[in-house]
């Protein structure tokens, strides 16, 4: 009926409206495509203006061209006067019913007798032949579902078999299924299933006991600290850990440590009149400090004070046995350079008992530890933050490390290293770092070689008594620039001119600057001895 119904409205349209819109030049006038078009250009039409569309002046839609006369406006208005027709609307009412009716078919769900279901199983086991008609009605009730569906799509309103069937026979599995359930509330299976069911739950809660087991155990275990920690004598405890506080006391803050912190004071040229006091109360231990009975921040300078806490330090770790290095972390912040030389000092004496460690941004501290360590057991490494990199450490590499540059010992390391290296981007990189350090040993040997040392960086003293050996030869002069300049080709991240434009350094360049650096090293040497 709904097929019928929707065909006849759909026929009712075709002929009250459509054959007037048919014209040569556009093909399926009428169609579904059809209509949709013109139902979604009066939408359109509604949002380019608040007047009533098309008036004369107005664009077209589609091609931009000005409505200059009546007959594109008409037609324009017989199209929107089509789809608010009564013919009209009603076939699409008529369309909207037919697909939800096409949708409850489609909603369908046809299985209902799963193999895994329970009542599948016992329907199976009870009632096998009507559990085989059941599907039996199922399957054929599927097929003319699936057939009226077919119908709906292409609209052919065939006629079909009405499906009737007698399930009378549901009566009796009912009847079946309310006196089982009578005899189970007589407890005729309920005595069966719960006895059953007790040896089910024993084990399942013994499964889940061996699952929770480590759970519980530990659970145990803390309870009986907790039970401990009740009946914990918290006043005992304060008396042994005073006793013991008291005897670490005397172990550590006796007069080995005020001694020995008294000698670090000297070394440190700090002498300055302090008083320790050492005391021990509730666990804790206690050390003061005092000039004259005052606290010392009270009379000495900022300065000053790191000095007694630096001394205070070095002399701690010397009474303890434990400690094998120690770190210090910029220890002449906001100190003159005086003291800067006599803590560089003492650290450096420090570093021959343990191993130690100095962070520091203070160039000139640097060159006072370099100046004490001499060619000894040190190492200078250059940490800086650059791009994402936090902390990035560059070995053997520090501002204040021109003396150990006085040969192309370090360059030639990096020589070494690009021979055997495996990877041509190692190599290349070796040779990068090399050219860098031979620079450095160029400006070493202005310093060093041609000047003697008379003025270097970081010391406030010039040294007059070297001005006799200082070496001044032009040609010497010219060599150790063009040397220089040669060296500088080679390397990345400096701004070359036209004339010394940058070359792509191999091994062979890399040696022949080496030994053309020795080369002017040895003629200053021979200079120097005439």
């Amino acid at each position: 009926m709904a097929i019928t119904d929707c065909k006849s409205k759909e026929q009712t349209v075709q002929k009250e409206g459509v054959e007037k819109f048919k014209t040569n030049k556009i093909q399926n006038i009428g169609s579904t495509e059809w209509k949709q078009f013109i139902q979604a250009a009066e939408k359109f039409a509604k949002i380019q203006s608040e007047n009533e569309y098309p008036e004369i002046g107005d664009n077209c839609l589609l091609c931009q061209q000005t409505i200059s006369d009546d007959v594109p406006k008409n037609l324009i208005s017989s199209y929107w006067a089509y789809i608010k027709s009564v013919s009209e609307q009603e076939a699409k009412i008529a369309n909207e019913n037919l697909a939800k009716i096409k949708k409850d078919y489609e909603d369908l769900d046809f299985n209902q007798f799963s193999e895994t279901d329970t009542l599948t199983v016992w329907l199976k086991e009870e009632h096998e032949t009507d559990l085989t008609k059941f599907k039996e009605v199922l399957k054929k009730q599927k097929l003319l579902s699936q057939e009226l569906i077919l119908n709906i799509n292409y609209k052919k309103d065939l006629p079909q078999i009405e499906m009737q069937f007698n399930l009378t026979y549901l009566d009796t599995i009912t009847k079946t299924v309310d006196k089982e359930i009578k005899a189970f509330e007589k407890d005729e299976h309920t005595k069966k299933l719960s006895k059953l069911l007790k040896p089910k739950i024993y084990l399942a809660h013994k499964e889940k006991l061996k699952a929770r087991y480590a759970d519980i155990k530990t659970l145990h275990k803390n309870l009986s600290w907790v039970n401990k920690a009740n009946k914990f004598n918290k006043q005992n405890y304060k008396t042994q850990s005073t006793k013991t506080e008291k005897r670490l006391s005397e172990e550590y803050f006796n007069t080995d440590y005020i001694n020995t912190f008294y000698d670090e004071c000297e070394k440190l040229d700090g002498k300055f009149g302090v008083e320790i006091d050492a005391k021990s109360s509730d666990g804790q231990s206690n050390r003061q400090l005092f000039i004259k009975g005052k606290d010392p921040s009270a009379i000495l300078s900022e300065g000053e004070q790191k000095v007694i806490a630096l001394a205070d330090f070095i002399a701690e770790t010397n009474i303890t046995t434990i400690n094998k290095g120690v770190i210090f972390d910029d220890p002449v912040n906001s100190l003159d350079d005086t003291r800067k030389k006599s803590i560089a000092k003492r650290l450096v004496e420090l570093s021959k008992e343990k191993q130690s460690i100095v962070f520091t941004h203070d160039l000139v501290f640097v060159s006072h530890l370099t100046e004490y360590t001499g060619n000894g057991d040190s190492v200078c490494h250059w940490m800086e933050s650059a791009d994402s990199e936090i902390g990035k450490v560059h070995l053997d590499n520090c501002p204040s490390l021109e003396r150990f540059y006085k040969t192309s010992r370090i360059a030639q390391k990096y020589l070494n290293k690009a021979k055997n290296a495996p990877a041509i981007t190692e190599r290349e990189s070796n040779i990068n770092n090399g050219f860098g350090a031979l620079r450095t040993s160029y400006e070493s040997l202005v310093v060093f070689g041609l000047f003697n040392g008379v003025v270097q960086r970081f010391k406030e003293r010039v040294s007059i008594d070297s001005l006799n050996k200082v070496v001044f030869n032009l040609e010497i002069r010219d060599e150790l620039l063009d040397g220089f300049k040669e060296c500088c080709r080679y390397m990345k991240g400096h701004l070359h001119s036209d004339k010394y434009a940058y070359k792509h350094p191999t091994i062979e360049n890399f040696n022949e600057e080496i030994n053309r650096f020795d080369c002017i090293k040895t003629k200053i040497k021979d200079f120097k001895s005439k």
